[in-house]
């Protein structure tokens, strides 16, 4: 049995992946919506391990809140009360106009300086503590996109730099992981 599910646009299609999730998990509504740049590939890589725990969907945000309307109306039919809206990244990325247009619902927005803050805002947020931790090139997504589907917490790292970030560190510091599993090549993440 094949299944295609589309819409008529990347947008759309995140709706119509939504509604299959929904029907796969059984449920009639989401406890919890991720929101994530449908123009950017980092945050919504990094918010894969978060959906997984979550049991959210990722919808997609237009630029200039071009699709805020539809978002608002796909979450008002498909979020429980009391749910929680995750917006993934800073305004640039998914405008702020969806945070005006979902008052009165509870919204965290997870946004930081620039990717890699984001990234591990994301990940305090999905509560990683001793997960095996993928580490991928935050610069491209085709080595992180296809290791997400194990489910995974993802770390993106710059692959233009040989060292990790203080805040990088610091939050690994903090975790009981031993284990990580680098993906792709040297070029890609610096051994």
């Amino acid at each position: 049995v094949v299944t295609r599910i589309y819409g008529q646009t990347r947008y759309e299609t995140s709706l119509k992946i939504a509604d299959a999730t929904k029907a796969a998990q059984g449920v009639e509504r989401f406890s919890n919506i991720i929101v994530a740049s449908g123009a950017g590939f980092a945050d919504a890589l990094a918010g894969s391990y978060l959906a997984k725990v979550k049991d959210a969907p990722i919808l997609m945000a237009q630029a200039a809140g071009k699709n805020v309307d539809m978002l608002k109306t796909y979450i008002a039919e498909n979020l429980v009360p009391g749910g929680t809206v995750y917006i993934l990244g800073g305004v640039n990325a998914v405008p702020a106009a969806l945070d005006t247009a979902l008052s009165g619902y509870n919204v965290k927005r997870l946004a930081g300086e620039d990717r890699y803050e984001t990234n591990l805002l994301i990940l305090k947020e999905a509560g990683v503590t001793n997960e095996e931790i993928l580490v991928c090139k935050a610069q491209d997504f085709a080595d992180s996109l296809s290791a997400s589907a194990v489910g995974k917490p993802i770390l993106l790292v710059n692959s233009n730099t040989s060292k990790l970030a203080d805040i990088q560190k610091a939050y690994l510091a903090e975790l009981s992981t031993s284990k990580f599993y680098i993906v792709g090549g040297e070029t890609a993440v610096s051994s």
